[in-house]
């Protein structure tokens, strides 16, 4: 039967409403005979009022009974499995597929209330004598049976629409309809409800029954206790008893009989409607622990609808969190791909640096050592540029002092030259004295010879004369030959005085020129004095720069040292990195292989599709 009633998301909205009309029909037609004997235990019909009034109910019970349920329904089909509008939000089909039995419902109770109402109101009108206030409570009766048979039927209706109901909920599993009122029965309420609504039936039933029964009965009874005798009314009263059990009896059994079949058959709906949700949630957590995730086959109002809309939303979580979890992986697995050919690569560059590391701690060890030997000759070349410093300030010394002698020299020499040129003078002099002496001496001789020969003359008296002569001749021959010789020695004297002059004049001028020289060699000496002290200075600093330059080259080689030692480290956190490396890859390859064989489909499909 429930086979029957199912059909296919695929189905019309007309063929929804055959199958729900259908429905409709069964529980109208099996629940209108004890209606409709209720109403008559109700209003007092008998039968012959009942047929006697039927030509007037028959057309307005026809269009009531059959034609307004039909029309209200199929209306209320069209209306709720129409597609929704754009404006629409995304949960409004859904709600109204889930509304529909309940709002159904309440059009039924509607047209089942006016329908009572036209039923007892004919023969009350037509038949004088009838209480109308039974209609009031006829109509409430009827309506309270109607709401119990409404629990099967609505439960019929769902498992109808339920296929319809699934597809629209698996199109949205991620909505929250989050619907409240009647119209959306929850089991907390609703459970209650259908117990308190049976035993309020169960009630109004009974009262109903034995007040119609009794009614009579206690007219009856309550005339004949007046017309009796004082004390003999316990017969009458208990004669109605049994009157009053006798005929409410069957009336009793069969309505109270109707009301447990309706209840027992409700709440075997009910188990059956849980049941069904609860193995549709179960199956669908058994999917997904067998690795083939399906969303629950269940769209309902109650708490079993929101078990599966919850499960719905934690399977499309746990299908986006796997995807991407699978993505990720991918990702990771390329990433652990790339960084294992980056940690490979890395691998051969570090130990390409670490040889070169190393050449270049032998090659600091030896800058170290060339540093400490620069450090060594430097401090040497500073004393040696010191000393020559020293000995540049001696040699300006010694320059300023032969600069002094020279310069006295040079004074001396000038001094010499003018007493030599004086000297020169003075022998001019004597050789013209000589000069005049020879001429004195010629004159002399001549005079000798012109006396001698007077003497001769004069003979005898003159032979004294004669000697004198002869003696101032021999002077005169001997002071011309005297003279003749001063004159050589003077013209040698004073050649040797011009050789000596120019000799002095030319030693003055290269004592001169030696001065110059000196003054400039002295100069040089100073600037030669000035480099060295300068060097002196570079020295110095060469010698803080070259200690510094050892300080600097020592940190180096302890860095290079510290560096290698680094390296190494590195070199083995690169080895662990590559285990890391093939463990994340691994790791990554079987979460992707998992993810694959767990069946989660593309983001864009939905698991039910598998």
């Amino acid at each position: 039967m429930e086979r029957r009633l199912m059909q296919t998301a695929d189905a019309s909205p007309q063929q929804v409403f055959r199958q729900l009309n259908q429905v409709s029909l069964r529980t109208v037609t099996a629940h209108a005979v004890p209606i409709v004997y209720l109403i008559m235990v109700i209003m007092g019909f008998s039968g012959d009022e009942v047929l006697g009034t039927m030509f007037i109910i028959a057309p307005a019970l026809l269009l009531i009974g059959a034609a307004g349920p039909y029309l209200f329904l199929n209306w209320l089909v069209s209306r709720t499995l129409r597609e929704a509008e754009v404006s629409e939000p995304a949960e409004a089909r859904l709600q109204r597929i889930l509304r529909l039995p309940q709002a159904y419902e309440g059009g039924l109770i509607a047209l089942t209330a006016l329908g009572t109402a036209i039923y007892g109101a004919v023969p009350t009108i037509y038949y004088p004598g009838k209480n109308p206030w039974t209609i009031a409570w006829a109509i409430i009766t009827v309506v309270l049976l109607c709401l119990l048979s409404g629990i099967h039927r609505r439960l019929k209706f769902e498992q109808v629409l339920r296929p319809h109901a699934i597809q629209e909920f698996q199109r949205h599993p991620e909505l929250d309809l989050g619907g409240s009122g009647f119209s959306w029965p929850r089991y907390r309420w609703y459970l209650p409800y259908a117990f308190g609504l049976f035993i309020l039936c169960a009630l109004v039933v009974s009262f109903t029954v034995l007040g119609q029964q009794a009614r009579p009965i206690y007219e009856q009874v309550l005339a004949q206790v007046d017309a009796a005798p004082r004390g003999q009314a316990s017969p009458f009263l208990r004669a109605a008893v049994g009157q009053v059990i006798d005929a409410s009896a069957l009336p009793l059994l069969l309505l109270n009989g109707y009301l447990l079949l309706v209840a027992t058959l409700s709440a075997l709906s009910l188990a059956r409607h849980l049941s069904e949700g609860a193995r549709s949630v179960q199956a669908s957590m058994e999917a997904l622990a067998a690795g083939a995730p399906i969303l629950p086959q269940w769209a309902s109002t109650d708490e079993i609808g929101d078990l599966a809309a919850a499960t719905a939303r934690a399977f499309g979580k746990l299908r986006d969190f796997s995807l991407s979890l699978r993505d990720s992986a991918g990702s990771l697995k390329n990433s652990a791909d790339q960084l294992g050919m980056s940690t490979t690569k890395q691998t051969e560059v570090l130990t390409l640096q670490a040889s070169a590391l190393q050449e270049t701690q032998v090659t600091a060890q030896e800058i170290k050592e060339t540093s400490a030997m620069a450090t060594q000759k430097a401090e040497n070349v500073l004393r040696q540029t010191e000393r020559a410093n020293e000995i540049s300030q001696v040699g300006e010394q010694a320059i300023q002092r032969t600069l002094d002698g020279l310069k006295a020299i040079q004074g001396q020499v000038n001094e010499m030259a003018s007493r030599i040129r004086a000297l020169d003078e003075r022998a001019r002099q004597v050789g013209r004295i000589t000069e005049s002496v020879k001429s004195l001496a010629d004159r002399s001789n001549m005079l000798a010879l012109n006396a001698a020969i007077e003497a001769v003359r004069s003979g005898e008296h003159g032979k004294g004369f004669g000697v004198v002569a002869r003696e101032i001749r021999s002077l005169a021959d001997q002071s011309i030959k005297a003279t003749h010789n001063v004159s050589v020695i003077l013209e040698d004297i004073s050649e040797a005085i011009r050789t000596t002059a120019a000799i002095t004049e030319e030693g003055s001028a290269k004592v001169g020129t030696s001065l110059g020289e000196i003054r400039e060699f002295g100069e040089t000496l100073q600037q030669l004095s000035n480099i060295v002290r300068d060097n002196a200075q570079s020295v110095r600093q060469i010698t803080t720069a070259v200690n510094q330059q050892g300080t600097g080259i020592t940190q180096i080689f302890q860095a290079v040292s510290d560096l290698s030692t680094m390296m190494d480290q590195t070199m083995s956190q690169l080895n662990n990195s590559m285990s890391a490396v093939d463990l994340v890859r691994d790791v990554s390859h079987q979460v992707s292989n998992f993810l694959g064989n767990y069946g989660w489909q593309e983001k864009e499909k939905n698991p039910e599709s598998r």
